[in-house]
Order: structure tokens, then sequence, then C-alpha cells
């Protein structure tokens, strides 16, 4: 360390070797001045404060007979291992001890989306996290390769800001993959990159709600969204689902700001909206004024029939489609985007310019010359084929540890699946428990982001299996058919 921020007053005041004393000791008592930390030499503290060397060594003195600091020969002064003398906690001048507080604030209990969950407390050897995709599927390989040619000829990509809404080249590649894929039509000028579903949201719910407003959301859903509600303190309205997806027939009949569906893959239970219910919604939301967000958070897997047309391709005003690279890639490049209706496009780069303008250009342009020279859609066919022997592998191993006593849902899409527990015997949350003993961690809803329709009767586990090889869910499946057998034993 070769400054400390000390100040002398040179009016009626104690003497200087005093006030530097005094200085340093609230330093250390505040946490500022740690353990071990080094203190500027003799000759460079008195050049800093322009007082002789002797006010120094004065000021050094009295810590060292404080037990603050102490000397060690040829090397200088450092502070003190702490001592429990009873000396009280210092806060210095310029920190005033009472917090001020207006009035008129407006203070409220924020909640996070649910998808970072607490370490478990024992060592986890199969984690059947939801949303993570293979860490053996990560093009690494191209990305280096990339990554250093662009930083080669970076010019002014790294000291400029991004465009807000994003690199040109990356909103047309996904124009394009969209167009070919889900028979969505969008102008890239329509596409704002964002750093995930979850930003989108944030800049969906900061647009649209108050607490004023009120909102639909699927039950049970993601809590992502129901917490942006809460936080904007907004009515939340919880629509069932069933095995065809959302219940339409329970839309309410009122005016309505935004509906937030996962209609691909319904998370969690992973049911797909049918065409019928999706006509449906639609209906709805033009006689309630509503805005429909469609979150297709990994509608890029199927495994089963073709999935119906994006509610976006069905109806593109009514509709703002979000889609995410966190599935498809990995959540560490937080890269997602969303479709927007034309009329809310340049509101929706405005309030990104206002967040943080715009993401980071690094991540943009590799994906964007990813997408031109690896050829993305070969990568997710690549993606397909592997995650569907996972999902047939954890299948097997679901009916060997239970037989046909429990229910398989979302088996058909995405990267995780729901599976309901028969109603006679250990609910979700002790399955839950016993398996993490072994070392295996299985998600309940209200651990996955989500929560039970009934919270009194948990009864469903939640299995992502993309990041576990076959030979590992094999292993798992083994490990739990033996737990079930003895919980059923009880």
């Amino acid at each position: 360390m070769f400054s400390l921020p000390i100040t002398l007053s040179h009016t009626h005041s104690p003497p200087y070797k005093r006030q530097i004393a005094r200085q340093i000791e609230t330093l250390i008592c505040s946490g500022r001045l740690q353990e071990g930390n080094r203190l500027p030499s003799i000759n460079r503290m008195a050049s800093l404060l322009q007082v002789s060397k002797n006010t120094i060594m004065g000021a050094y003195d009295l810590l060292i007979d404080s037990n603050l600091i102490h000397s060690e020969p040829s090397r200088g002064f450092f502070v003190a291992t702490p001592t429990h003398n009873g000396r009280s906690r210092l806060v210095p001048d310029f920190v005033m001890e009472t917090a001020h507080c207006s009035r008129n604030l407006r203070t409220s209990t924020a909640l996070a989306s649910g998808v970072h969950v607490p370490a478990a407390s024992v060592p986890v050897r199969f984690d059947f996290k939801i949303g993570r995709p293979s860490l053996h599927a990560f093009p690494l390989r191209q990305f280096i390769y990339l990554s250093n040619q662009l930083l080669r000829y970076a010019g002014t990509g790294m000291t400029d800001y991004p465009p807000p809404e994003g690199l040109w080249g990356l909103r047309l590649q996904i124009a394009d993959y969209l167009a070919a894929s889900k028979g969505i039509l969008a102008d890239p000028d329509h596409i704002l990159i964002t750093a995930g579903t979850q930003e989108s949201l944030s800049l969906i719910a900061a647009h649209f709600l108050d607490e004023n407003s009120c909102a639909v959301h699927e039950s049970p859903g993601y809590n992502g969204f129901r917490h942006l509600l809460a936080r904007h303190r907004t009515q939340g309205i919880p629509v069932p689902v069933d095995q065809h997806g959302l219940c339409t027939d329970q839309l309410p009949n009122r005016a309505v700001q935004l509906a937030f569906v996962t209609p691909s893959h319904q998370y969690p239970l992973g049911h797909t909206l049918t065409v019928p219910r999706r006509q449906e919604l639609l209906a709805w939301a033009s006689s309630s004024g509503a805005l429909i967000i469609e979150d297709d958070y990994d509608g890029d897997f199927c495994y089963g029939p073709a999935l119906p047309a994006p509610l976006k391709a069905m109806s593109p005003g009514q509709v703002i489609y979000l889609g995410s690279f966190s599935k498809t890639l990995g959540p560490g490049l937080r890269l997602g985007y969303m479709v927007c209706p034309p009329h809310l496009s340049q509101d929706f780069i405005a309030r990104k310019a206002l967040l943080n303008n715009g993401s980071p250009w690094l991540t943009q342009a590799i994906l964007a010359r990813f997408f031109d020279e690896y050829d993305y859609p070969r990568h997710l066919q690549y993606l397909r084929r592997r995650y569907l022997e996972q999902r047939n592998t954890l299948l097997q191993g679901l009916k060997k540890a239970w037989g046909n006593t429990g229910v398989v849902s979302g088996h058909n899409a995405g990267m995780h699946l729901a599976f309901r527990l028969p109603s006679q015997g250990p609910d979700a949350h002790h399955v839950a428990a016993a398996a993490l003993r072994y070392g295996i961690r299985l998600y309940p809803l209200a651990q996955a982001a989500s929560q039970e329709a009934d919270g009194n009767d948990p009864r469903h586990l939640l299995f992502g299996y993309a990041n576990l090889d076959c030979s590992e869910l094999q292993q798992a499946m083994q490990h739990l058919a033996l737990i079930q057998a003895r919980l059923n034993h009880g």
C-alpha cells in the first residue's frame, strides 16, 4: 500500500502525530485496512503529508503501543492481528451513522428468478438441474478460433459502445433462422438482443406494468415472471394448465395488460399448447387487450411430432416472442433476443440503452460468425440427437424405478421432463432429500424456479437430462431405483 486517505487539520487540533494515528486507527477498525496490509514507509508518508519523519515515527509508535500495527526489520510496518480488547468499531468522520430515508421513498422486497439454487449440503455426483446444457456439446474449439480472429481485427469493436438493439449481423442471422425453422417472419429492425430471457421480461414489465395493471401467467409457472409482477405491485392472475397446455376456458373476462405463456414446452410441466387452444388464446387476447409474451425457452428441441406454429407466427402484432441461446449454447453467454411488434421496437431499444447501453460486442460478434461459418442449425441437430438418446435413457430408468405408478410429462420436447409421483407414498421433497443423501440431486418445483399449484402436496419432480451423459444417467437411475425401493419398504 503506497498511500492512505489521511487529511490533517492545521487549526486548533491535536498534534499531527495523534491525528495521523487516530485516522489510521479508524481505517483499521472500520475494515478499510486489513490484517497484514503494509503501511506506507516513513519517508513516503512524510512526503505525502508534508510533515517531518519524526512526526510519522511518533504516529507509528502510538499505533504499535496500541497493538494495532507491528514493525518488521527491513520490511516495514504492517497491520497487526486483531485483538479482543473491547475496542469499539470506529467509523470514519465522513460516514453518517444514521441513514436518511425519504418518507416518500417506496420500498419493496424483490425476489430473484429462482434459477440460482443454493449449493447442496452434501457432495453431488448426479445433478438433474433444469436448463443446464451439455458441457461437452458447447462448440468450444470454434468459439476460441472465432474469438481470436475477432480480437485480432477488433478495430473499434472494443472501444465503442455497441448499438443497444444489438449487432445488425446477429439480428439478421436470427431473423433468417426464425423464418426457416419456425415460420416467424421478423424484420431485423424489430429484433432486440438482450442478456437472456430474464432481461427481456424485465424490459417488458418496466414498460407495461404498475400497481394498476394485471397480468395472466400459467400455474404452475415460471417464478421469474411472477416475481416481476410482485416487484411492480401488479396483480397476477394464475391460470391452470393441463395435458393440452394453458386452460384457455379459465382466462379472465376482463382487461389485462400481459399474458405470459410457454406454449412449446410449458414450464415446468412440459405440456405443449394445442393448436385450438392457441387460437382461443389469441382470440381472448384480442378481446381483453392483452399483449402475449411467448417464451420459447427450449423449443429448439423436439423429439416427437413437429411442434405447432409459434403464436408469433400466427398473429405477429399480438405477440412478443422471446428466444435464448442459454439452452442451445450455454447460459454463461448471457445472450437472448426478443422479437417485438413494430410499434414497440423503438421504445424497447430506448429502455435497453437506459439499462446497460447494449449487450457485449464480442459475444454477439462471435455468435454472428458462428451462424455464418459453422451452421447453427447443424449444431442444433447434433444436440437433438444427443438429447434424444439421453431422454430415452432417463425414461427407461424412471420405468424401472416406479413402474407404471407415476406420470411423465414434457418428454416430447425441451431438455427436461416432469414426473408426477404416485399419490400413495413419499412426496417430492422426501424423495429428493433421500436421493441427495446418495449424491443424487432432484428438483421439486419449489427448487426449480416454480411452485406447485397445490403447495400442500408436492408431487412433481423435474429431471433435467441434458447435462448428464447416458452412462451417468444409467448409474443415477440405478441408484434411484434402490432408493425408491427402500422408501417403499419404509
